[in-house]
């Protein structure tokens, strides 16, 4: 876990807990997705990385007031509002990650990019979902990217495994060994 993990961990839970206790997990879920899009703008991506400054905490915290106000409700702007005052809006993005891990483990899903060379058909989707769900124990979402370098089969990325089952992959490992 890095430093700005361990300490954007209780932020995360702190807002989970609050949205879990009062029934609010999809609106919070909605309103912590608006942000984690406002964070990732270059305007305020400029402001986070100028964070060091006393003063561009409430400026940043303005930017996103301003940007977000009539779609956030009371709490989540109290919750901003605490993060400015510990100077932790620098963690925003980070948060709102842990915060989105912790609803899909409560939720038992799980978002499963699957990387191919053409596209696959809809059986084949199909067999890959169940596959992964008996596999994980939850529902899976699957989201396809074409990529045409792996030239045939296909890669999975599921939370932190790497299921690799391309040519190329296989090629470069039948490279590797010749080469041993």
């Amino acid at each position: 876990m890095n430093d700005f993990t361990s300490i954007a961990q209780p932020y995360a839970k702190a807002a989970f807990d609050f949205a879990l206790d009062e029934a609010l997990l999809d609106e919070w879920g909605q309103a912590l997705g608006l942000l984690k899009m406002v964070v990732s703008q270059p305007a305020v991506v400029e402001v986070i990385e100028d964070l060091e400054e006393e003063s561009s905490e409430q400026v940043l915290l303005d930017m996103i007031l301003t940007s977000c106000d009539e779609w956030l409700s009371q709490y989540v702007k109290n919750f901003l509002r605490v993060m400015a005052e510990n100077k932790r809006l620098k963690l925003l993005a980070t948060t709102v990650e842990l915060f989105f891990e912790m609803k899909a483990e409560y939720e038992k899903t799980m978002e499963v990019l699957v990387y191919t060379a053409e596209p696959l058909e809809q059986d084949q989707l199909v067999d890959i979902k169940n596959a992964l769900e008996a596999k994980f124990g939850k529902t899976v979402t699957i989201e396809q990217q074409i990529d045409p370098s792996l030239v045939g089969g296909v890669m999975i990325k599921a939370g932190e495994q790497v299921l690799d089952g391309s040519i190329y992959s296989s090629l470069h490992r039948l490279a590797v060994n010749l080469h041993a």
